[in-house]
């Protein structure tokens, strides 16, 4: 399925590609491929380059995957459980440097997140970020010390599949058109 987006301003083709399916193949992602894609993450503007993210992640039918997919909400488990890859990103607290809050690093690792999901676009996979998840479980689970980690998101990574394979009430938002507010509703000129 190409939910590939018509836009009012020419903005580069993968902003256009990129999309949040619920809908994913049996096809698997491999390492190499993966690789590149926290290669991509890597790169991401970081406040003095701390790079303060972390990914934990886990293939389809592995151990890892499905202690990743406990921690997610009913609503998001449902569908996320047939992606071909789990991770969940983490956010430092502190600067590496002075041991200061770095009160940029959610922000920074959002922009590492988006970095390697463009770049997951560009090579044909598509990712959704997922807010809906049990915050304390996910701290247990894997052990994350909350002095210094800040879970920001999970996400699930796949090749796109037909969304007749949803059920009800994910069938339908996977089929809508895609919408964005006006720039308007969200610049101020001064």
């Amino acid at each position: 399925m190409n939910k590939t987006t018509e836009t009012t301003h020419a903005v580069n083709a993968l902003i256009k590609q990129r999309w949040s399916p619920r809908s994913f193949s049996e096809q698997t992602i491999s390492n190499d491929a993966l690789a590149t894609l926290f290669e991509a993450a890597s790169w991401a503007a970081s406040s003095l380059n701390e790079q303060p993210w972390k990914y934990i992640y886990a293939h389809r039918g592995t151990d890892g995957f499905e202690r990743l997919a406990d921690c997610l909400m009913d609503g998001n488990k449902v569908w996320a459980q047939d992606g071909a890859v789990l991770m969940l990103s983490l956010a430092k607290k502190r600067f590496d440097r002075n041991g200061k809050v770095n009160r940029h690093a959610m922000h920074d690792t959002g922009a590492a997140n988006t970095t390697l999901l463009l770049q997951a676009a560009g090579d044909g996979i598509l990712g959704h970020m997922m807010g809906g998840f049990h915050f304390d479980k996910t701290l247990e689970m894997f052990n994350i010390d909350a002095d210094q980690w800040e879970p920001a998101c999970f996400m699930v990574l796949g090749y796109v599949a037909d969304p007749s394979q949803l059920e009800e009430p994910f069938r339908t938002r996977e089929t809508a058109e895609r919408e964005r507010n006006p720039i308007a509703s969200f610049t101020e000129h001064t």
